[in-house]
Parts: C-alpha cells; structure tokens; sequence
C-alpha cells in the first residue's frame, strides 16, 4: 500500500513540475491587428502566437489585459474561450477587442496633427491563464 503512495504522489509531482515549467516557458507574441467596421461600432480583431515549447499539451484558458496605441488606451481585452496548444509548437489565437472610443479618437487625432507620418506603436498589457496559471503578457509591435 505504502508504493502505490509514493508512486502517486511522483505522478503528482511530475504533473506539477511540468505545468510549472510550461507556465515559465510559454510566450506569447502579438502577431496582427486588424480594423473592421465603422465609425459608428468599429471592431479591433488581435492575433496572438502563443508558442508552447515543451513536450505536453496546453489549454490557454483566457487572456485579458488592455491595448494601447502610442501610450493611450484604444481596446479591452477579454476573452475566456478555451483554446489547446500542442507540444512544441505555436499556435494563433484571434482575439475580438472592445473598442475605447476616446482612446481611438485621441489617437487618430494624434496622427492627423503630425506633420510626419509616424507607424503606431501597439502594446498589449495582461495577462494569459495557461491550465490555471495567470502570467504577465507585455508585448508590442510597431505598425
């Protein structure tokens, strides 16, 4: 009786092992955004990479956190879709943003009153849930 203890408590803390070290090694890369809709309901649709390179499988269970646009808040994140990665590898993850109108505007604004055309610098600031782990997600891309 006293082996099958020890040998489910080793399964246990083998599982624990590998679900902390996937947590530690996940990355998440912003890979596109994209604008649809009008002025009246404009949508910002996000793709998120998120590469898994250990040898299990993952469920990214929800990624939150905001989208900024040179240093002002244009979009909430929040999506709690359940989503499987699988071993070694990355996987696209779309994700639908709400707008924030005066973020969009200032921003848009912004851009209109420079005299050179600067790209747009994209943040996202959250954080994901892989199988019960919440990490920090900071990531950018210059459009």
């Amino acid at each position: 009786m006293r082996n099958f203890i020890y040998i489910g408590g080793a399964i246990v803390a083998l599982y624990l092992l590998g679900r902390a070290r996937l947590a530690k090694n996940v990355k998440v890369i912003f890979r596109g955004l994209s604008f649809s809709g009008g002025l009246v309901r404009p949508s910002i649709s996000l793709r998120f990479g998120i590469q898994n390179p250990t040898e299990q499988t993952a469920e990214i269970r929800s990624i939150v956190g905001t989208v900024e646009a040179n240093g002002r808040t244009v979009a909430d994140v929040n999506t709690f879709v359940a989503v499987k990665l699988g071993p070694n590898s990355e996987t696209i993850i779309p994700v639908k943003a709400d707008p924030a109108a005066l973020g969009i505007a200032s921003t848009v604004w912004q851009y209109l009153q420079s005299s050179q055309r600067e790209k747009l610098n994209v943040k996202f600031s959250g954080t994901v849930n892989v199988d019960g782990v919440n990490f920090p997600i900071n990531t950018s891309a210059i459009i």
